[in-house]
């Protein structure tokens, strides 16, 4: 573990030159997470919803998620239309997390999840600020996020309810160039309830995303408020196949400026408050979990927003895809 720690504090250093800096300039800001697809490490049924057990006393479990995403970051700008002008700063994307847990305890996990954007199109604000347009860079790292996970109520073993708390923070190694990374550290406190019954699993989860506010072309993106809410059943026995539907709301604590269309990006000044900046998404999935005797689940889905995100789509994609694999040992029953 004093590896790890060493790992991420280099990477704080690397991950905040004075370059990047310049990215997060107030009304200018790139310093957002184009991705609000933030899955936990260790054990877990849902790909948004946390699970509520942990990884067992000196286990370690690992696993990645991918998805690709489309027009995650669309800008609603000032201009002489009174609609204002749409532009499409990060058009794809494609993102993996690598996802990693140790049992400290019976009870409490350490994890570790390191994203990074393998691929991605668009020209960020370059068609908004210079004469010519650039491409973002394809390939970025984004930021890094460690906590620990702690099991308030231990499920029975046949199915019932169990209850979890976590505590993650996000630190900022990612490319805020590109739309990468949050300017600050982002605190993550969440609790998560899950009950389940004869295949069928309903859960839950309640928490926060604290952090600095950057703020692009009056779309303001700040301290939010996190619920997920999974459902999900088998269809088939020995946990052969199982169906899950999901949904995440990501309700932002900070005012939406509208912008005077009549002045230049330099000189713009707020005339008003738009609606919510309110990321909402959907996520239909299929889930197996009978590799390596139930410590292996893979999972496919796809899904789209919800449309509750006032006039831009900041942070959220007209749809989404994912593919995950997780090694999550199960504590064997004494």
């Amino acid at each position: 573990m004093r590896f790890v720690a060493l790992v991420a504090f280099g990477m704080i250093l690397w991950g905040s030159p004075s370059s990047a800096r310049a990215a997060c300039d107030p009304g200018l800001s790139t310093c957002i997470d184009a991705d609000t697809f933030w899955p936990h490490a260790g054990p877990g049924y849902f790909s948004n919803v946390g699970g509520t057990a942990v990884t067992p006393r000196g286990a370690f479990g690992f696993g990645w998620i991918t998805t690709y995403l489309a027009r995650p970051i669309v800008l609603l700008v000032p201009s002489t239309q009174p609609s204002g002008t749409e532009v499409t700063a990060v058009t794809y994307r494609l993102d993996t997390t690598f996802l990693f847990s140790y049992g400290l305890t019976d009870r409490i996990e350490a994890t570790l999840a390191v994203p990074v954007a393998l691929y991605q199109t668009g020209t960020g604000i370059s068609a908004l600020t210079s004469q010519s347009s650039r491409a973002i860079d394809r390939t970025a790292m984004r930021d890094v996020r460690a906590g620990a996970a702690f099991a308030l109520l231990v499920p029975p073993p046949r199915g019932g309810f169990g209850l979890a708390s976590r505590l993650e923070l996000a630190l900022p190694t990612g490319d805020e160039s590109s739309f990468n990374g949050d300017r600050t550290a982002v605190m993550l406190p969440s609790f998560a309830a899950e009950f389940r019954q004869a295949g069928l699993v309903v859960g839950g989860e309640i928490g926060a995303r604290l952090r600095g506010t950057s703020d692009l072309f009056g779309t303001r993106v700040g301290s939010q408020l996190a619920f997920s809410l999974g459902m999900g059943g088998e269809i088939l026995n020995e946990n052969r196949l199982a169906v899950m539907l999901e949904a995440i709301i990501l309700p932002t604590l900070v005012a939406q400026h509208e912008l005077s269309p009549a002045l230049q990006n330099q000189d713009r000044a707020v005339v008003g408050n738009r609606n919510a900046l309110m990321p909402t998404e959907w996520l239909a999935s299929l889930r197996t979990a009978s590799l390596m005797s139930g410590d292996m689940a893979v999972s496919l889905g796809a899904g789209s927003s919800l449309g509750l995100t006032g006039e831009s789509s900041v942070t959220s994609p007209s749809f989404r895809l994912t593919l995950g694999l997780r090694y999550a040992p199960r504590a064997k029953p004494p």
